[in-house]
């Protein structure tokens, strides 16, 4: 069975400067890198998410130099704000990016017979993330206006718990009542969530829900496995194919994909 629709999530940018390094690592070369990858395999993707983070300190540079970047990429992205984002320098480089009637990042876009739900978790002090009422009004609201139309929803901050106690501090606040925004909606097929970090996936509440590494620095699986704060581990961006039947959220090493060598001939 043909899949019905291809896009592309992407998360965590951290971009500084483009000419500075974080974490001893450039986020502009990555960035650069990641999207050139997409548009040399994957030009035909209905549409891109980049799931917060885009800028390390909300520098108006760093959101300067991704409207730059992102001129000519032949996939339309929708951009969303985490915790290291600053929303009204955002929106100021941003100004035709999609608000809400509360003049929050949020948005929803609709493709291949699913609905798809971009939420705005950015609280504006500290690293956790909230959904204050306003946010989870719109968000109940849109869940209605779905009607029985699969969903997508993609949001910076996870609700739960990943077993990482230096993440799991910095989750969604009062998850509960996103669940209670959430309602009965049985046709939530997928979350899709950044701040982590890491590639992980969790069944919360029987919806399935999967992160990727950032594009920058990652947390690592064990805090004493490395002496520095964060690791360099492989970025990642994910091909999400769409079907009746099932998601397939394949992730690609973009970076580190280089040819094996060949065995010796026996012959």
């Amino acid at each position: 069975m043909a899949a019905r629709m291809k896009f592309i999530h992407i998360t965590d940018l951290h971009l500084v400067d483009p000419f500075e390094d974080l974490w001893g690592i450039n986020p502009y070369r990555r960035l650069d890198a990641c999207l050139t990858d997409i548009e040399t395999s994957h030009a035909d993707a209905e549409f891109c998410v980049i799931s917060g983070d885009l800028a390390d300190r909300g520098e108006p540079d760093a959101y300067r130099a991704l409207r730059k970047r992102l001129q000519g990429f032949p996939v339309p992205t929708l951009l969303m704000l985490g915790n290291h984002d600053d929303r009204a320098a955002f929106i100021k480089t941003f100004p035709d990016a999609p608000l809400d009637d509360n003049g929050f990042v949020q948005h929803e876009h609709r493709a291949g017979g699913h609905v798809f739900l971009c939420l705005d978790t950015l609280k504006g002090e500290g690293s956790s993330g909230t959904l204050c009422e306003a946010r989870r009004a719109w968000l109940s609201q849109r869940l209605a206006a779905a009607g029985d139309m699969p969903v997508c929803i993609f949001m910076h901050h996870p609700p739960f718990d990943i077993e990482l106690p230096y993440m799991d501090r910095l989750k969604l606040e009062d998850p509960d009542t996103f669940e209670e925004a959430l309602g009965t909606k049985s046709n939530i097929r997928h979350i899709f969530f950044g701040h982590v970090h890491r590639p992980v996936y969790v069944n919360w509440k029987g919806i399935p829900c999967t992160a990727l590494p950032a594009l920058c620095h990652q947390v690592p699986l064990r805090r004493e496995t490395v002496i520095s704060r964060y690791s360099d581990e492989p970025p990642m961006y994910a091909v999400v194919d769409v079907f009746e039947d099932r998601f397939v959220v394949n992730a690609d090493c973009f970076m580190h994909r280089q040819d094996c060598k060949m065995p010796p001939n026996k012959s």
